[in-house]
């Protein structure tokens, strides 16, 4: 695949996380980030190495008064990639907020995975009701220039 396409597949994915929440209210809007990004090439320059990966990011405010919590909105994300066929690991909890993680096996090569992580805030309003989705797809040297 190339990073234009991993591109347009982490943006879908965003949209099937996202929906499941777009009933809630927010305190502002959501801020996303999405952007090609090089894999560490400490011992090559990028013309000898330029294996890239798609990296999008969200941050969602819920609002004080929304009717879920954030980690009612992260399960509700979850329950979309476990539906799907993704593969999570341990989930990472704390008193201070959590977030699960999902790998799904790329399909043109078994050893790349799709990584999802849906970290979430546990505070007592009226502090923000964080909720933060980050997606990473598979390392590519393709581009559609080499199409």
């Amino acid at each position: 695949m190339t990073i234009e396409e991993y591109e347009a597949r982490s943006e879908q994915i965003a949209e099937r996380l996202l929906v499941t929440i777009e009933d809630v209210d927010r305190y502002q809007d959501d801020i996303i980030a999405s952007e090609n990004r090089f894999n560490n090439a400490e011992s090559h320059d990028l013309e000898d190495h330029p294996w890239q990966y798609w990296q999008w990011r969200g941050a969602v405010t819920l609002a004080a008064d929304a009717e879920i919590t954030p980690e009612q909105a992260a399960d509700r994300m979850a329950a979309v990639l476990e539906d799907e066929g993704w593969i999570a690991r341990e989930p990472s909890r704390s008193e201070t907020g959590g977030e699960y993680s999902y790998d799904l096996p790329d399909s043109q090569e078994q050893e790349r995975d799709w990584y999802v992580g849906i970290g979430f805030a546990l505070r007592e309003p009226p502090a923000p009701q964080n909720v933060s989705i980050t997606i990473v797809s598979p390392a590519t040297d393709r581009t559609a220039a080499d199409s």
